[in-house]
């Protein structure tokens, strides 16, 4: 099998079955949705995770307005201070981002007088201005990449930070992210950091709009054999996943196409492979877990009707022990959850003495504030728990 054009062969190591579109929250219980097999692989070249034939990315487009995804912020400030002391930049500096998540950093090179502008989707790429990174990914070619060039001109930086990940054919995206910068351009690239999901043996990072599972040494490996050359590489710390960012350029030659030595990549395949055999037994504990819970407590509830709950209740096939899912964004109230069509309600729900069990499944940045708010909750008997394994409220605790 093809690695999405890497020319590299790909291990299937774990099969979760078929799982919803998490954004495609249902109107009514009964609704027909779409549902897609999340197949993992590995490939054997650079040890870089992927989905093996993910659904189309036009499946993936959200069918709400609404919708919208946060990336963490806090260390851009000290990411711009770095970008601001690689050789040859100065005040002539011209920075592109690639889409809307590169805009708060744009912003910020802005304020010490860079010359930025941004992609536009209609202008640039031909698709709604509003559209999301599944989109963006998609219209990001070399002949668009060319037409931009013509327009605007190649670049000293370029942002593209948290959309490597989404992308389909990562070959000729990277050709693309070539295409827009000088000579002795500078590539900032971002992406969400897996190593620590993939120790914890966390299965909701498995998500069908990232087709590709980063960690530092894949990612340097990846960069590697795509011909590139790595100039400075961070990882700023999260609760939930890391973020990578790398400084690249092109290479001017072919010699840095190899892969790093294999030493530095066989973690990568055990780390891989734990992670894959580790699925069926997590699945069987949480069945496990949640039927006790039921039987001590009564009613469970769910609260953050996003992906991750998505991914937990329906890859572990609990949705037959939760009664909700509470979620405050007005817009979620009263439609049904993709896959276990479980009812979205509003935080009130909490006030039901026969509810005493909540399993967060929002970030774990959150959840400090969310146990503050619903404090009622558990001043009434009533426990907060987290799906995460990296949370100290963690289920996983529990299991043997």
């Amino acid at each position: 099998m093809k690695f999405h054009n890497l020319n590299t062969s790909v291990n299937e190591l774990l099969d979760i079955g078929d799982q919803p579109v998490s954004n495609r929250y249902l109107l009514n219980q009964d609704d027909d949705e779409v549902q897609h097999p999340i197949v993992l692989g590995q490939c054997s070249k650079t040890g870089l995770l992927c989905l093996v034939n993910p659904l189309p990315c036009n499946k993936l487009v959200p069918k709400y307005d609404w919708i919208t995804y946060s990336e963490p912020e806090p260390h851009l400030d000290d990411l711009v201070s770095k970008l601001l002391q690689l050789p040859g930049i100065d005040n002539d500096t011209v920075v592109a981002g690639v889409s809307f998540k590169d805009t708060s950093t744009l912003q910020r090179l802005a304020k010490f007088g860079l010359s930025t502008w941004e992609i536009k989707a209609t202008q640039d790429l031909g698709i709604a201005e509003n559209a999301g990174v599944e989109s963006v990914q998609a219209h990001l070619n070399t002949k668009n990449a060319t037409n931009i060039v013509k327009k605007n001109g190649q670049v000293d930086i370029l942002i593209v930070r948290h959309i490597a990940e989404h992308a389909y054919d990562l070959n000729e995206f990277f050709e693309a992210l070539k295409a827009l910068v000088n000579s002795n351009g500078y590539i900032v690239l971002e992406l969400p950091d897996c190593e620590n999901s993939l120790n914890g043996c966390d299965y909701t990072m498995l998500w069908e709009e990232h087709v590709y599972y980063f960690t530092q040494e894949t990612l340097k490996s990846t960069l590697s054999a795509q011909g590139f050359d790595l100039i400075d590489f961070t990882v700023y710390p999260y609760p939930m996943e890391n973020s990578l960012v790398a400084v690249v350029k092109p290479s001017d030659t072919h010699s840095s196409r190899g892969i790093r030595k294999s030493h530095d990549l066989k973690a990568e395949f055990l780390r891989a492979t734990y992670y894959a055999r580790q699925f069926s037994p997590i699945k069987n504990q949480v069945r496990h877990y949640f039927e006790a819970a039921v039987k001590a407590n009564g009613k469970v509830a769910f609260f953050g009707a996003g992906h991750l709950a998505c991914t937990f209740i329906w890859s572990f096939q609990i949705h037959d022990l939760i009664n909700v899912v509470i979620d405050d964004e007005p817009n979620k109230i009263g439609k049904f959850m993709p896959g276990s069509r479980l009812p979205i309600v509003g935080s009130h729900v909490l006030s039901d003495p026969t509810l005493k069990l909540c399993m967060l499944s929002v970030n774990p940045l959150s959840e400090h504030k969310i146990i503050e708010k619903n404090s009622a909750f558990t001043a009434a008997g009533g426990e907060f728990l987290s799906i995460f394994p990296n949370s100290a409220r963690s289920i996983h605790k529990y299991f043997s």
